[in-house]
């Protein structure tokens, strides 16, 4: 009796050791060194002379999970007001200088020292759909990552000095099912007397990611943003590629039902502030409810977006 105990015992040790080799396995074949949550810590610019200028306020989140999703926004810079409600041409292209960022896929190659994100959504329209490969270096807890050149985003002769966010400490059940990014399907403004639906809008490759460090991260850009000619863009081209952008990252914190977005960086010149959303998820749709506003004839209309999960929590953690 004691041998066929002795017996199970062994064959329950091999087992656990073959799962936790899978585990291994499977991550081995994802990028897990640099998966997580960083913040920015510094951006340079490259000069001619080989140094590398600083560039004041640097603020930012990279958010890359085991699956080869990529989320990052970066800013420097003072954010100064418009003169007016809009911005002019000129305005829009201070903001768009100051300002970077995309989501998408990644990948890593660790013998060459370089990561290859390939954006759907960016601040530049000319890098979507394209690859953008920049090498990296990780050092403890610091990932300095260097634009190479001819980025089609227009970044070459920038780095970036990232930092690791630990993940909480506790993660509620809730909080679980809300990791991960989310791609945009649509927007609804309904009519929330009547419940009929006053719009319908989609847009260009859209993401809501929720990290398990406690940030969130939005780049919802408009369709058919047109290309630059150059890869700087005018003051026009600027204008046109920020307008209707909505793209901001930050903390979040859940009470049952509702997810608060706690903004730090907006694009534009808006100051942070705090985005109170209904929400509920369905399998693998998550539902965010804004709080009902009113039209100019008065009445209380509520927008709603719906989204699909593309990674959860085995990618996030």
């Amino acid at each position: 009796m004691v041998r066929k105990v002795l017996g199970v015992l062994g064959v329950l040790a091999v087992l656990e050791v073959l799962a936790v080799l899978a585990v291994l396995s499977v991550r081995a074949d994802t990028p897990p060194t640099l998966a997580g949550t960083w913040t920015l810590v510094a951006v340079e610019r490259g000069a001619a002379d080989g140094a590398w200028i600083a560039q004041p306020l640097p603020r930012g989140v990279l958010i890359l999970d085991r699956g080869g999703h990529a989320f990052e926004l970066a800013e420097t810079g003072r954010r100064l007001p418009y003169a007016a409600n809009q911005a002019t041409p000129a305005e829009a292209h201070a903001v768009y200088n100051n300002y970077s960022g995309f989501w998408g896929g990644y990948k890593v190659d660790a013998a060459a020292a370089t990561i290859t994100y390939r954006p759907e959504g960016a601040i530049s329209p000319n890098a979507m759909g394209q690859d953008v490969v920049r090498t990296f270096a990780r050092t403890g807890d610091r990932l300095v990552v260097t634009a190479t050149a001819n980025e089609p985003d227009g970044l070459s002769g920038m780095r970036w000095t990232w930092e690791r966010v630990p993940d909480l400490d506790t993660l509620s059940g809730a909080n679980r099912k809300l990791l991960g990014f989310w791609r945009h399907v649509v927007e609804k403004r309904i009519n929330v007397t009547t419940g009929d639906v006053q719009s319908e809008t989609e847009r260009a490759p859209s993401v809501i990611v929720y990290s398990a460090a406690g940030f969130v991260g939005v780049h919802f850009p408009p369709m058919n943003r047109p290309k630059f000619a150059a890869p700087q863009p005018t003051d026009d081209e600027a204008r046109a590629a920020i307008a209707g952008f909505v793209s901001y990252y930050g903390a979040y914190t859940m009470s049952p039902g509702v997810v608060f977005h706690h903004r730090l960086i907006i694009l534009g010149t808006a100051p942070g502030d705090t985005l109170k959303r209904f929400y509920d998820i369905t399998g693998d749709t998550l539902t965010l409810r804004f709080p009902p506003g009113r039209n100019q004839q008065g009445q209380e209309i509520r927008t709603e977006v719906t989204l699909k999960r593309i990674s959860g929590e085995k990618e996030m953690m």
